[in-house]
């Protein structure tokens, strides 16, 4: 078995290399990236085990980073940063799993990376392919199929259903929902969500108003219920 992969989101090449050199020192496979959007292409490509990431980055925020990571993976986030206000902590952990602020050192960054990687480790394999034998979602590839038939969704459609399909059977609060798709709730965003919900049922379920898969928990959320036997 190979070491494991850890990836380093930072613009400043300094402190990247800093936490290079700890995590190779502990047997650790290390990819660097210095952009949003290369830690972004560079997750696709690795699919490390963890990511240790800057929460402000240059060309998006650090949490654009990890609300992508989110749409096809769990794997563990550990944000670092300067920002100590609870707005911005808050934010960070509704989708990232760990947050630091200064002062950092290796030990205090060593110690909660160890915990993640745990805690992870005893996790089982999340959903990333759902098959009933009628329909058909591959969150990894993007592609949804109905009784053979591909099912064309928009991105924002997808990105809703794949994390649906990664927590099935799971009642998702709407606040939770509307973080992971928008960032933060304003007026209006649980119409939105429904709406979107609503764009789903018509694509996947033979009868819109009495739906199998994405189901309601009235006051709450919704969830998607998955079916272990094939649905004809």
């Amino acid at each position: 078995m190979g070491a494991v992969k850890v990836m380093v989101v930072d613009s400043d090449h300094t402190v990247v290399e800093a936490i290079k050199g700890q995590l190779a020192k502990s047997g650790f496979a290390t990819i660097s990236a210095y952009t949003a959007q290369d830690g972004i292409l560079k997750f696709q490509q690795n699919l490390p085990s963890a990511i240790i990431l800057r929460y402000s980055l240059p060309d998006k925020g650090g949490w654009q980073v990890a609300q992508r990571v989110r749409e096809i993976s769990d794997t563990p986030i550990l944000f670092f940063s300067e920002l100590g206000d609870r707005l911005s902590i808050e934010r960070a952990l509704a989708i990232g799993d760990e947050y630091l602020t200064r002062p950092w050192n290796w030990e205090r960054l060593s110690a909660k990376l160890t915990v993640l990687l745990k805690r992870y480790g005893a996790k089982r394999e999340e959903t990333l392919l759902y098959d009933d034998g009628r329909l058909q979602i591959d969150v990894t590839n993007r592609r949804t199929t109905k009784s053979g038939k591909p099912v064309h969704l928009t991105d924002t459609e997808f990105r809703l259903l794949g994390y649906f399909v990664r927590k099935a059977n799971r009642i998702l609060g709407y606040d939770e929902l509307i973080t992971h798709m928008w960032g933060r709730a304003d007026s209006g965003a649980k119409a939105y969500l429904s709406r979107y919900v609503g764009f789903l049922r018509r694509r996947i379920e033979d009868d819109p108003l009495s739906p199998v898969y994405l189901l309601t928990a009235r006051g709450v959320g919704y969830w998607f219920r998955s079916h272990e036997r094939p649905l004809r």
